[in-house]
């Protein structure tokens, strides 16, 4: 990896580590989850009109879930990721840039979806807002240098001889 990066960029297994511009990517993509979890638990109703200022209808709800699923193998692929990862893991990580795009084009499709069902006639606020995060998003990790960096680095194998001297070098 390029020198541009500090020792605390690095997990222990000295692969980069996943920036919090990603993981507040994954936070945002998991949003319709805490909507969902806050409606059914919470006495206060201010929650369950939050979740229908954001989804107006219990499809777009539904899909925006759906849409969270390629969210869900990033999550499973980034804890997965060692040495002697699978190799769907390393896949999953090795795309995960393109996992992330396909998670924001779902979630712009859910922003249409009422209007091409015949369920609404227009476009929310709370959807304009999301069209826009998702523009973002598809924009950063798409052309983000160190995205690209950390998808690229998947942590190495260790080497036989490392393996039965116990890592130490001669």
């Amino acid at each position: 990896m390029p020198e541009k990066y500090s020792y605390r960029d690095y997990d222990k297994h000295l692969s980069l580590k996943v920036c919090p511009e990603l993981w507040l990517i994954i936070f945002y993509f998991m949003h319709p989850y805490l909507l969902l979890l806050s409606s059914f638990r919470s006495i206060n109703p201010d929650a369950a009109a939050l979740k229908t200022m954001i989804y107006p209808d219990e499809f777009s709800m539904v899909f925006a879930i759906l849409a969270t699923i390629p969210v869900l193998f990033f999550i499973y692929a980034w804890a997965r990721r060692s040495p002697g990862g699978s190799d769907m893991v390393k896949f999953i990580w090795r795309n995960g840039s393109m996992v992330l795009t396909l998670a924001a084009l779902l979630y712009i499709a859910t922003v249409f979806s009422p209007l091409l069902l015949g369920a609404g006639h227009k476009i929310h606020v709370a959807g304009w807002a999301q069209l826009g995060i998702s523009a973002v998003i598809i924009v950063y990790v798409q052309f983000s240098r160190h995205v690209k960096d950390i998808f690229a680095d998947f942590p190495k194998e260790k080497a036989a001889d490392q393996v039965q001297d116990g890592g130490a070098s001669p």
